[in-house]
């Protein structure tokens, strides 16, 4: 099992890598530091076999949410963000693998909750990379929200019970985790009308809908069959 999370850790951590070298060469910084080593492998320690169900089950998890229908305006993840996410790729990628949560989603509540620093805490108290609450905290079973596994943890459980309580409706996904689920049903399961929220939901999806872009799977290029000689060609 675990060295199953490890391999999926590398398959997101390999496009990640490719976005932060991308990222590093355009701002002339050095692209071995804008990534941990140990999370560079490339695809050849992975067999084809793994590959594949990787994929798919990215693929069938994405497929069933979608951003709303309004504009979504795609946000800019710095070099330096971007740096901070990579960190935790494999921690990310195992929590989405178990709770059936888009790795797009987590990393955009991450991105705009504590910019991936595990240390941040808000004047609220809010705390980790998450931004957990205390009583959210408890609430799913976090002991020590400044510990990124306990964090992303309790972060990714929340988000799977918003999913499930307003059918996977990104926007209520999004306002729940910002002011709590009770106010957006008080509010007629709508963005409740503060300000902090009404700012809050576009800039999570924003960040989700680069994010998507960041780890949309690669196509393979289709080889075609070379022709058979007409004498081995079946009647």
């Amino acid at each position: 099992m675990k060295e199953s999370q490890n391999i999926q850790g590398r398959n997101i951590a390999q496009r990640y890598n490719k976005y932060l070298k991308d990222r590093a060469h355009r701002t002339k910084t050095k692209s071995e530091d804008s990534f941990p080593s140990k999370l560079s492998s490339s695809r050849t320690s992975t067999t084809p076999a793994v590959k594949h169900r990787v994929e798919s089950r990215s693929q069938a998890r994405s497929s069933k949410y979608r951003l709303p229908n309004r504009q979504i305006h795609a946000k800019n993840i710095s070099l330096k963000h971007a740096t901070r996410l990579a960190k935790y790729a494999p921690i990310i990628q195992s929590a989405s693998e178990r709770y059936g949560v888009p790795i797009e989603l987590i990393c955009g509540v991450i991105l705009q909750e504590s910019g991936g620093n595990p240390r941040a805490r808000s004047h609220c108290g809010a705390r980790g990379l998450m931004q957990l609450m205390p009583a959210t905290a408890r609430r799913f079973g976090v002991k020590n929200s400044y510990d990124p596994a306990q964090n992303i943890e309790g972060g990714v459980k929340y988000l799977r019970f918003l999913l499930d309580r307003f059918n996977g409706n990104l926007e209520l996904v999004a306002a729940g985790y910002n002011a709590g689920e009770g106010n957006v049903a008080k509010y007629g399961n709508k963005i409740p009308p503060f300000r902090e929220t009404q700012n809050y939901v576009p800039a999570v999806l924003g960040f989700t809908k680069t994010m998507m872009k960041i780890l949309k799977p690669v196509q393979l290029a289709t080889v075609a069959e070379p022709a058979l000689p007409s004498h081995a060609r079946r009647a």
